[in-house]
């Protein structure tokens, strides 16, 4: 069955994720954070002059990120980020992202969208009910460069209708290094995710991806070390096509 969801055309979609913040070491008292993420995520796929490849772009736009307190910030929409998906296989690779490279220059912190949120590896190769996905990205927090390594597992899962289902499991390892405070700063971590996607319609599109994730983080600095674990749950919905 061909499953791709990759057809010309212009998709928005709705994403929330609600994460939990546990400082679990480092700190004279326990204490939690707490924070909720939300935006509009506009994607558009165009055909590639090379066979078998579509060209994506994905904006984002009303993001803001709101915390424990109630307090809501608003977040410049996101540069066009530009993809290129091979239709057979599903690799998604990105077309024109800057590579970064320093953290410590600039104040402000890097956009949480990363552009795959809405772009998962689907195969439309009947025989592939496994696959693999591997996805690096760097983006700024806290005057530190995180450099953050993705291994999804894919897998199709049986449907009760005739949509199609996958199982998502993803790995994935933080390492970065930066200044805060004027001190030098050492980021280390790792986490797993669990989602879900469903796709359905004619043509094929991505519905709905829901899923949650934990990781475990390492500040070290020359005076102290901080633990720190996140839960989150994030849910992606298609809003109009």
């Amino acid at each position: 069955m061909d499953v791709s969801t990759y057809t010309p055309g212009r998709l928005q979609y709705y994403l929330q994720t609600f994460s939990v913040v546990h400082v679990t070491a480092g700190d004279s008292l326990p204490r939690a954070d707490s924070t909720h993420l939300t935006g509009i995520l506009t994607t558009t796929l165009a055909a590639s002059p090379a066979r078998n490849t579509v060209i994506a772009h994905v904006q984002s736009d009303s993001v803001s990120v709101a915390t424990g307190s109630g307090t809501s910030i608003p977040i410049p929409p996101s540069e066009l980020l530009a993809f290129t998906i091979d239709t057979q296989t599903g690799r998604v690779a990105p077309a024109n992202q800057d590579v970064l490279r320093d953290c410590t220059t600039g104040s402000a912190d890097s956009s949480p969208i990363y552009g795959r949120e809405v772009l998962p590896s689907i195969h439309t190769q009947a025989a592939a009910q496994t696959w693999i996905d591997t996805l690096y990205t760097s983006t700024c927090r806290g005057g530190a460069l995180l450099t953050i390594a993705r291994i999804a597992s894919y897998t199709q899962l049986p449907s009760p209708d005739s949509s199609l289902r996958f199982l998502r499991l993803t790995q994935f390892q933080i390492t970065g290094n930066g200044r805060q405070w004027d001190q030098k700063i050492e980021v280390s971590g790792e986490g797993t995710a669990t989602d879900t996607l469903r796709v359905s319609g004619s043509p094929l599109r991505l519905q709905e991806v829901s899923g949650s994730s934990q990781t475990k983080f390492l500040f070290r600095t020359q005076l102290r070390i901080q633990e720190f674990t996140q839960t989150s749950t994030t849910r992606i919905t298609l809003r109009s096509q």
